[in-house]
């Protein structure tokens, strides 16, 4: 499974305040996310671990939500329905185990980024204050990303994103939606170690360090 994005290309022609490429993005710190406000699309810079407003223990918070299971869960429940979310990336990384060590590689399409499916939640403070926070869906892995584990991010074409976005777009066709999304992965390479602490930035993170494979 994914703990890791790069988004160094703007996804968008106005960038969100502050925002800084970034090769190697874990957990908790701040993502990309593209959003339906007010009937028009959003870019906004949001946390990576998602916590709604009642979430009490924020170290509970989840940066993950499998497709199979959202309907089950309170903690992604509301969000399925009000608030989906696209998050486009440059590429993801994953672990594969190999004996006692772990590689990692890294994953993206042949041409351009790859768009994930998302939720996005907001919490509010007492005084008015709040931040919103995201967390990307994963389903069984497919395609190129099956090679290495079991789990994937969803990877969502334009038809695709246009339905998973749209109010209109009643609750239960989104599962089927998320599960039947073919893998849009199309090359991955190994890439080096180092990149495994969340300190480490730059091009470098996303360097072949081995040989690229290539979807057929």
């Amino acid at each position: 499974m994914s703990g890791r994005l790069a988004q160094f290309t703007p996804p968008v022609a106005v960038m969100p305040e502050g925002w800084r490429p970034a090769w190697n993005i874990a957990p908790g710190k701040p993502l990309l996310i593209l959003r339906k406000t007010a009937g028009n699309l959003e870019c906004a810079s949001v946390l990576w671990n998602l916590t709604p407003t009642w979430l009490k223990q924020l170290d509970r918070a989840a940066f993950s939500a499998k497709a199979e299971f959202l309907h089950e869960k309170p903690m992604f429940g509301q969000a399925l329905a009000q608030r989906r979310c696209l998050i486009p990336v440059d590429g993801f990384f994953v672990w594969q185990v190999q004996g006692k060590r772990k590689q990692p590689w890294y994953l993206r399409s042949q041409k351009g980024g790859l768009t994930l499916a998302g939720l996005w939640e907001r919490y509010s403070l007492d005084d008015g204050s709040y931040w919103d926070s995201c967390a990307l869906i994963t389903v069984p892995a497919k395609g190129l990303p099956a090679r290495l584990g079991e789990r994937m991010p969803v990877t969502l074409n334009s038809g695709e994103q246009a339905i998973w976005l749209a109010n209109a777009t009643a609750t239960s066709h989104l599962q089927p939606l998320l599960l039947n999304a073919s893998s849009l992965v199309g090359m991955m390479h190994p890439v080096n170690p180092a990149m495994s602490s969340p300190g480490t930035q730059g091009a470098q993170c996303c360097t072949p360090s081995g040989r690229v494979i290539t979807e057929v």
